[in-house]
């Protein structure tokens, strides 16, 4: 079975297509969760610097916020350069569909480069575009918006809920050799097995909790003596979270782990009809699955976007090892995975809340058809 692919829609402007809408909901979601802890974050370190002494417990202080405030900038700084597209109007037109695929590499560019069909001749495009190329190179299209005036443009391919902003390129390109692929075992696609290497840190989730816990420690242990009320603030502040959130961590790492184990084990994709049901905030993703030996129930406790929005869009579940139990879900061809509880004896979700360190999707989620009550 050829997979069918998330694609967006070309008969309206790209803006209002609601696949592109997940993905700026996701990008303003990351922003607003992100940009206040890196604020505050920012703030109590300026005023530790200020106020008090460097006492090592202080020094200790400073150095976790100071990294806090780093990495959760990340977030209002990436959706400040994703969005730029729409800021430039290059999303007010819909999406075309071009035929396009890769340009082999060059000497001294760097950039991954896509040659784009049209009408009006070759366009070569660069940018930070590796995610794509697979795909490109196994549909041997794109979907586009632009290039405008100043020669930007945003590139999505079918199968991923992501776009990419690139620019064109005037200098020559050739077109590269397409290798044949056809649906086996399912860590022998390279896009999968890219997504495996993420897909297994989930595994050992419960590393992450021992690390803050040791941390905090070691910071309380610094600000005793000399005492820092700011080191046990914050040292005690790591060690409550840690503990908050291992009995989550240490069950979602067990559905990693079985899910991982039947995904190395499994010769072959297995696709099945799928029905999502309506979702509603702090509840799992859920739906009715078609399996050769009757209908299941699906839960999705961590959905990753790319793959629900292809099921959502598509219908169509791709479960790689068994059909009971956690299992491991996916889409030939795409950089994605997530896993899934297959219930066979069970036809309606509980109406328990997800954990709250599981939440996390809600503003995105809301914009898939599919899933709106």
């Amino acid at each position: 079975m050829r997979p069918a692919y998330l694609e967006p829609r070309t008969d309206v402007p790209a803006l209002q297509d609601w696949s592109t809408t997940l993905i700026l909901a996701e990008l303003r979601w990351g922003a607003r969760v992100a940009g206040p802890i890196a604020g505050v974050s920012a703030g109590v370190v300026a005023w530790l610097v200020v106020y008090l002494p460097a006492t090592p417990g202080t020094v200790a202080a400073i150095v976790v916020l100071g990294l806090a405030a780093l990495v959760t900038a990340v977030g209002p700084l990436m959706h400040r350069v994703e969005t730029r597209p729409v800021r430039r109007g290059l999303l007010d037109s819909p999406w075309r569909r071009c035929p396009a695929t890769v340009a082999a590499p060059e000497e001294g560019i760097h950039d991954e480069r896509l040659l784009v069909f049209g009408d009006g001749g070759t366009t070569v495009l660069r940018g930070m575009l590796s995610d794509l190329t697979d795909l490109v190179l196994e549909r041997q299209e794109v979907f586009l918006c632009g290039p405008d005036g100043d020669g930007r443009a945003v590139v999505r391919v079918a199968g991923l809920c992501r776009m990419q902003s690139a620019r064109v390129d005037d200098r020559p390109a050739r077109p590269r050799e397409r290798a044949p692929h056809l649906i086996g075992r399912p860590l022998d696609d390279p896009a999968v097995a890219r997504a495996f290497r993420y897909f297994k840190i989930g595994v050992r989730a419960w590393v992450w909790c021992a690390g803050a816990a040791a941390l905090g420690v070691a910071i309380a242990g610094l600000s005793a003596r000399p005492l820092s009320v700011a080191g046990l603030v914050v040292g005690g502040l790591l060690v409550a979270l840690a503990a908050l959130a291992l009995p989550t961590v240490l069950r979602v790492g067990g559905w990693y782990r079985e899910a991982a184990a039947g995904l190395s084990a499994t010769t072959r994709w297995t696709p099945v009809p799928v029905t999502l049901f309506p979702w509603g905030p702090y509840e799992e993703v859920a739906g009715l699955a078609q399996l050769p030996g009757g209908t299941a129930l699906v839960r999705f406790p961590l959905p990753h976007l790319d793959v629900i929005a292809n099921i959502a869009d598509t219908g169509t579940l791709w479960i790689a090892g068994g059909t009971t139990g956690v299992v491991a879900i996916g889409v030939p061809r795409v950089q994605a995975l997530t896993f899934a509880v297959v219930q066979p004896d069970r036809d309606k979700p509980d109406d328990t809340s997800q954990p709250w360190l599981l939440r996390g999707r809600e503003p995105a989620l809301r914009n898939v058809p599919a899933l709106r009550r």
